[in-house]
């Protein structure tokens, strides 16, 4: 698993929340799937180099209230148990959409430049050489309809 840990999560309202509560909020952004993580107090005092103490008390803090969170589903509450070892993380779907468009966003620009890089080396467009052709023929309105065709539509 992989997650991203977004600058404004040491700015907003879990400032100054300590070293064991980050340590524990950065393990469920890793491990969470589908809005679900399991978290085990003993197993992650040993994975993070922590006291079973810390560790529980980093859970309780992370399953508080917070008003002033930047999510108000479930009270601002960054986990909410849900059995034993199991807990849910309501801001997930927020966070993997944004994940999902910067990812999409990075694909565009990528694709952009590799059609760019296309052009400048000559490479026809995706339809070009029956444009440029139904032109010669003088055939303006096919031009043009090739023209309006999206692109995924045409065969390169």
């Amino acid at each position: 698993m992989y997650g991203k840990h977004f600058e404004s999560m040491y700015e907003g309202s879990m400032y100054g929340a300590g070293v064991a509560v980050f340590a524990v909020w950065g393990y469920v952004i890793a491990h969470t799937f589908d809005s679900r993580v399991e978290l085990n107090a003993k197993r992650l005092a040993d994975t993070l180099g922590g006291s079973v103490d810390e560790i529980e008390q980093a859970i309780r803090f992370l399953m508080r209230p917070d008003p002033h969170s930047r999510h108000k589903e479930h009270e601002g509450r960054r986990l909410v148990q849900e059995g034993e070892f199991q807990f849910r993380v309501p801001s997930w779907p927020y966070y993997r959409k944004i994940r999902n468009e910067d990812e999409r966003r990075e694909y565009n620009r990528n694709r952009q430049a590799k059609r760019r890089a296309a052009l400048k080396q000559g490479v026809p467009l995706a339809g070009e050489p029956e444009a440029v052709q139904a032109m010669a023929d003088g055939d303006d309105a096919r031009a043009d309809e090739i023209a309006a065709t999206p692109a995924s539509q045409l065969r390169s």
